[in-house]
């Protein structure tokens, strides 16, 4: 409200929750399991869960996290949940993998 307030079109501004930033590993959970509350302010929905560092831990083997490289598969089941839970738009480093979770997201939405 403080960008509105500032003479900021609302059709202009998009909202981030900032997955992984200045959070514990295991905080991003919560904030993806209640997203669609978000839905209530009103604005697109912004989300990046690209290869974080809270999917790395939790497809960590032998104490490790999985590296960066190994997290594709957790990104695109956050996205997919994300989109399912009212994200509009889709922050990525693998477009085409989003791509085809957001088609499936999209069909699901659509059969319900």
């Amino acid at each position: 409200e403080a960008a509105v307030l500032a003479g900021i079109k609302r059709d202009r501004l998009t909202l981030d929750p900032g997955f992984g930033f200045g959070k514990k590993w295991d905080e991003n959970y919560p904030l993806l399991a209640r997203f669609d509350e978000f839905q209530s302010l009103g604005f697109p929905m912004l989300v990046g869960t690209s290869r974080k560092s809270f999917i790395g831990r939790t497809l960590s083997r032998n104490g490790r996290d999985a590296p960066a490289e190994q997290r594709s598969y957790g990104t695109v089941a956050t996205q997919t949940a994300l989109i399912l839970k009212g994200a509009h738009i889709i922050r990525t480093h693998e477009v085409r993998a989003a791509v085809d979770a957001a088609r499936i997201a999209d069909a699901i939405l659509a059969a319900a």
